[in-house]
């Protein structure tokens, strides 16, 4: 649009205007120039510019009151003008006393700026898409019986930039009315038939049909107060004598359509500020439904948040009670077993040692007279006792570690020595260790340590039993224990198969596990990080695929429970 713009410069001065020509074409823009005040209305009339150039001092009229006269024409009156104020002009003041006008500049401001505020007000123009509309001039209807008065006034009425349409009578102005739009009806008070009177009552109680009502000025021959009074409660909006000059009717005609042009701005501002409202209204209605909306999804997200907060405990504690009941029966269970092969073996220890005891006392008569096969066969008797009670030696220190597993179902609060605990933990699962996996320890605590015994030994447990089953064939679990600080730690690692980067972060959920259909639960290591979460600690895991697993589990050396505290 900016770059095709046809500008129109209203200046006097030929070498001003050329120079403000070349300018304006060494921008692609198509300048006209019009060297009066009258050719550049006769030029805004015939086609609306992009827009005009004046120069403050015109002759026969100044700038400001051509810039008042183009506002005054049909659709002109957003065209954006750009005064040529002279070289000492206050450009403040300028502006605000050329209210008409778009913009001010001095004539000896740089080219360059000039030009700026013009692509400005072309793009200001664009933007608005009120510039460059096609013009469609005032059309005036005249009702006059006489036709060369007829034709005179629509002759000059023309020249001025009307569209006029002629009607010799009253009823055919009145059809040409029913038909088609008109700015202004221009009616002779006295006609035959139908006269001037008649015809505004009848165009005003058609006005109210009307979008835009048409405005009506009377013509008379003779001017008394009498006609006068008739004519403006017939409807009429204006009254002018008849003359052969014409200057009075159309400056009168012009001030009818400048008003009406007025009042058409005055409907379109209207209209804007009332769509405007209804827009604000929509924006405000349409941003208290999305803050609602969001409030509401806000509080749908802290409900769902609840409740899978309240699911996930609800899942814990129910894998907290099955582990809880299989550990408890699995300590009932090692227990009875435990108690089954002690009563036995105390009796067998008891006899072995009885008999030892006879053998004793007893060989230092006989073996005098023990020949010398008899004698070694005495020896190997002793010798058989020895490894007798050796072995009855582990079996006890086996019942004495199934006695201390069967306490794992304990679940109050003591102070333990935590190697002990480790022993019986790798004592019931040696069988699945054993001779493919070589066991390393590495015990540092000082002392003993205050915990949830059995509930720290399954955790111990659920580890030894996931570094068995992660390691294929022959390979080392190594456990340490230490101290750092105010916590003690405990180390479970591995030479397995390792755990996957991308699964890492899964392996403590409830139910996640990479064991086939029927082979895991998921449940171990949620478990643990329960537990040790439970005794105020962490668990970290570090692993490479391929390479191993080291699970570190970290707890202050004097946790004390949270009811306790």
């Amino acid at each position: 649009m900016s770059e095709s713009a046809r500008i129109l410069i209203v200046e006097g001065s030929q070498t001003q205007a050329l120079r403000l020509s070349l300018l304006m074409e060494e921008q692609g823009w198509q300048p006209c120039w019009c060297p009066t005040p009258e050719s550049a209305l006769a030029d805004v009339r015939e086609r609306l510019p992009d827009l005009m150039i004046i120069d403050y001092f015109l002759p026969r009229m100044s700038g400001a009151e051509l810039c008042r006269h183009v506002r005054s024409i049909a659709g002109a009156e957003h065209v954006p003008v750009l005064m040529l104020a002279p070289e000492d002009a206050e450009l403040n003041g300028a502006r605000q006393a050329l209210g008409s006008t778009t913009d001010v500049v001095r004539k000896s401001d740089d080219p360059t700026g000039l030009l700026l505020r013009i692509r400005t007000l072309l793009e200001a123009s664009s933007a608005s898409g009120r510039s460059g509309e096609a013009f469609q001039p005032p059309s005036i209807l005249v009702i006059d019986d006489s036709l060369t008065y007829l034709e005179h006034l629509a002759n000059t009425l023309a020249k001025e930039g009307y569209e006029v349409a002629k009607a010799n009578n009253g009823a055919k102005g009145l059809r040409l009315l029913g038909q088609r739009r008109f700015d202004c009806v221009l009616v002779d008070l006295v006609m035959p038939e139908i006269d001037g009177i008649e015809v505004c009552r009848r165009v005003s109680a058609m006005r109210p049909g009307m979008v835009e009502p048409v405005s009506i000025i009377m013509l008379t021959a003779r001017e008394n107060q009498e006609d006068l009074t008739l004519g403006l409660s017939a409807g009429a909006d204006d009254f002018v004598g008849k003359s052969s000059d014409l200057t009075v009717l159309c400056a009168r005609l012009r001030a009818v359509i400048r008003r009406k042009v007025y009042e058409r701005e005055n409907r379109r501002i209207r209209e804007e500020l009332k769509a405007k409202q209804l827009e604000a209204l929509r924006a405000r209605a349409e941003k208290e439904a999305a803050e609602a909306l969001a409030a509401m999804a806000k509080e749908l997200a802290e409900a769902n948040q609840e409740l899978e907060s309240t699911n996930r405990k609800l899942r814990e504690t129910q894998v907290h009670l099955v582990q809880t009941e299989k550990m408890a029966s699995l300590g009932q269970l090692v227990a009875g077993i435990a108690h089954e092969i002690n009563n036995p073996l105390a009796f067998v220890l008891n006899n072995l040692e009885t008999v030892q005891s006879i053998i004793d006392r007893l060989t230092p008569e006989i073996e005098p007279h023990l020949g010398e096969t008899s004698r070694r066969s005495l020896q190997k008797a002793n010798t058989r006792l020895e490894q007798m009670r050796e072995g009855l030696e582990r079996v006890k220190q086996l019942v004495l570690g199934l006695r201390t597993f069967s306490r794992l179902d304990e679940s109050e609060f003591k102070t333990i020595d935590i190697h002990e605990s480790i022993d019986s933990v790798l004592l019931f699962l040696r069988h699945r260790m054993e001779p493919r996996i070589r066991l390393q320890k590495n015990y540092g605590i000082p002392g003993p340590v205050s915990c949830y015994a059995g509930r720290l030994n399954q955790v111990l447990m659920n580890l030894v039993a996931n570094a068995i089953e992660s390691i294929e064939g022959e390979g080392t679990i190594t456990i340490t224990t230490g101290q750092q600080s105010e916590h003690f730690f405990i180390s479970v690692k591995d030479t397995g198969k390792g755990i996957p980067e991308e699964i890492q972060h899964r392996i403590f959920e409830p139910f996640f596990t990479t064991k086939p259909v029927g082979q895991g639960t998921g449940l171990g290591l949620a478990i643990s990080y329960s537990i040790v979460q439970d005794h105020q600690g962490r668990i970290e895991v570090h692993s490479e695929e391929g390479r191993g697993t080291e699970f570190v589990v970290t707890i202050p050396l004097h946790f004390v429970p949270k009811a306790k505290q």
